[in-house]
């Protein structure tokens, strides 16, 4: 994948828009994984992307080893509520996170509750949209 190389050979990207670019999957866990070498990524924007909860735990993972990560947009793709937990648990070990949007994903009016709730309990990161 071409933006893969991008990534790993450009280490001062400091914003990275990939929204409504129809991403797979398989094609975020290359793009996390590719993400590990470049330090000065303060941004990152998915949205749009119909991805899927497999592709929030890669994210997940990838967010909680980020220090400089300041911006995360995954609105309006596919992630359920057991992923959006995920995210907004990863995002709070780090510290530095101060925008998390997971808006317009699948969750019911109740899940989105309960979800209001764990960022309350978890009010580190500067911003959270559900």
């Amino acid at each position: 994948m071409l933006i893969c190389a991008v990534l790993l050979r450009n280490t001062s990207l400091t914003y990275l828009n990939l929204d409504n670019t129809r991403l797979s999957d398989d094609s975020v866990t290359l793009i996390a994984e590719s993400l590990t070498h470049n330090t000065n990524l303060a941004a990152i924007s998915l949205s749009r992307n119909a991805l899927n909860d497999s592709s929030a735990h890669e994210i997940a993972v990838s967010i909680s080893d980020r220090k400089g990560l300041r911006f995360l947009d995954l609105s309006g793709n596919n992630l359920s509520s057991n992923a959006l937990h995920v995210l907004v648990q990863a995002s709070t070990v780090h510290h530095q996170l101060s925008h998390l949007n997971l808006s317009d994903n699948k969750t019911t009016p109740s899940q989105h509750l309960e979800l209001e709730t764990l960022v309350e309990d978890f009010a580190m990161v500067g911003s959270i949209l559900l």
